[in-house]
């Protein structure tokens, strides 16, 4: 009997879990131009990004505009994921790779180190845009030294040639797949799960979270 009542009490704690995340208030809107207009932009950039850097970025190669868009999908949910409060209690791990995933790739391109997010997001996506046009000059103003270096035309050409991105295709997938199994499982407010994929073997993982504000 005691059992049954541990049980349907820690059903209950979960329930009130979830129910107070959903009504806990969106994340704020991303940056104009990162994503297709959808219901859900973190979600959209998630699957984005991991799409855009498999093969650890092969696809990416001779396409800057490209390029462009996924490494500022990669710098918002760095920035965002983490911090989103509907995954507060995400495993500390997916944060952390996002970062040395992002720091990767701004090695590669040759963003400034230290960097805040939003204005290497404002840039690359202008970039991209421009690109899209045929605008390369437009592109260039858009990557200035010494936010990008070495910046305007020279910044714009490394777009094509980021190189293998081997921790961006790590992190992005395993973002992709931990949010999807705390979804699948309903986990949102539970403190403990059980993580595999790029582990070896299961392993019991605490969740903790940190709130932070990341304004666009």
């Amino acid at each position: 009997m005691r059992r049954w009542v541990a049980a349907g009490a820690l059903a209950l704690l979960v329930a009130g879990g979830g129910c107070a995340e959903m009504r806990q208030a969106p994340p704020p809107p991303p940056p104009a131009g990162l994503v297709p207009a959808t219901a859900d932009p973190l979600h959209a950039a998630l699957d984005a990004a991991a799409e855009a850097f498999a093969d650890r970025g092969a696809g990416l190669a001779g396409r800057p505009a490209a390029a462009a868009q996924a490494v500022a999908q990669l710098e918002y949910l760095a920035a965002t994921l983490p911090t989103d409060l509907r995954y507060a209690r995400l495993a500390e791990s997916v944060g952390r790779d996002l970062i040395l995933a992002r720091d990767e790739a701004r090695d590669a391109l040759g963003v400034l180190a230290g960097a805040p997010a939003p204005p290497v997001i404002r840039g690359l996506l202008a970039a991209a845009s421009a690109l899209r046009a045929g605008d390369a000059a437009g592109a260039a103003r858009a990557m200035p030294a010494p936010l990008f270096r070495p910046g305007g035309a020279d910044s714009v050409a490394r777009l094509g040639e980021l190189g293998p991105l081997p921790q961006a295709a790590i992190a992005t997938l395993f973002a992709r797949q931990t949010v999807a199994r705390v979804e699948a499982l309903g986990s949102g407010g539970s403190t403990r799960m059980i993580e595999t994929g790029f582990a070896t073997g299961p392993q019991t993982t605490n969740f903790e979270g940190a709130i932070s504000s990341v304004g666009y």
